[in-house]
């Protein structure tokens, strides 16, 4: 038992490792490295002029910003993501939606001769002909107005100049894994080192999922409210680019049929996210009625 136990938490010690490097590498190395091919996942479509310009004019509006080193790409996701931080040496890799980088229809008519709308997953794709009834609504829901696209691009600088959000993945991992480490000495002395090593991993796969989701729904809250505070312009293109979303799953849960349905309700949120949109909505109309309180107080 002394070998299989020693081996075996050996093992354990050496699986602690391996989100930490795996998350380093995927935020740190977005270049040319041939690795980084595995991991990197853009669209083929390059941001406009326009949205690269929108960047820089809000990077400026960032008080507490020296000097940033960023990338601005495009996404087939629906979701913007960012990879990396403002405070890095390496910067960060803002990915927006390609329907911020859409100005005008004739533009996303010349984007290609279909769109495919998915819910993140290659089995649900399908693709709508841009010359079509559906391929014109589709198109109409697309469209940002400029208060929303600058409430998207500012929150997700938000989150990259974050310390916080880029720094809770790993420091929870460490944690929850040290947790299970534990839990691995404790099974091993009554239930053999087996058993210990799978309830250990276990514990800490499915505590770090639980995790993950609380983590991603208090970062989308919190960048929220963050870039609301801002001012009014990001208050009304909030509610805007929320707004323009919801239409705009509506039609595609119309799109994609029982697929959809199983994964959009009715009013438009995704089941997907970790705060439906609705309640987004709620809470920054919330934070509106505070903010305004507290001005008519003082």
């Amino acid at each position: 038992m002394n070998s299989a136990y020693s081996r075996l938490k050996q093992l354990y010690l050496g699986f602690i490792p391996i989100y930490p490097l795996g998350y380093i590498m995927v935020h740190g190395f977005r270049g040319d490295q041939v690795w980084s091919k595995i991991y990197v996942n853009r669209s083929s479509i390059e941001p406009s002029e326009q949205l690269k310009e929108l960047v820089e004019q809000e990077i400026d509006k960032m008080t507490n910003l020296k000097k940033a080193k960023f990338h601005v790409s495009l996404t087939d996701d629906m979701q913007p993501k960012v990879y990396g931080g403002l405070f890095l040496t390496n910067g960060a890799e803002l990915q927006f939606p390609l329907r911020l980088s859409l100005d005008d229809v004739e533009t996303t008519r010349r984007c290609g001769a279909n769109l495919e709308v998915d819910l993140g997953l290659s089995k649900y794709r399908r693709k709508v002909e841009v010359n079509s009834d559906a391929g014109d609504e589709l198109i109409s829901r697309l469209m940002l107005s400029d208060s929303a696209k600058r409430f998207c691009v500012q929150r997700e600088l938000q989150i990259a100049n974050s310390g916080e959000f880029f720094c809770a993945p790993i420091f929870a991992w460490f944690t929850i894994s040290s947790i299970g480490y534990g839990i691995f000495n404790g099974i091993a002395n009554f239930g053999g080192p087996w058993l210990a090593v799978f309830s250990a991993v276990g514990f800490t796969l499915a505590g770090f999922r639980q995790f993950s989701r609380s983590f991603e729904g208090y970062k989308m809250r919190k960048a929220d409210e963050q870039t609301v505070k801002l001012g009014e312009e990001y208050l009304l293109g909030a509610i805007d680019y929320l707004k323009s979303s919801m239409k705009l799953n509506r039609l595609i849960r119309q799109v994609l049929g029982e697929e959809g349905e199983k994964q959009i309700t009715k009013s438009g949120d995704s089941l997907v996210d970790p705060i439906p949109i609705s309640t987004r909505i709620r809470e920054i109309r919330k934070i509106s009625r505070n903010l305004s309180k507290n001005s008519e107080d003082s």
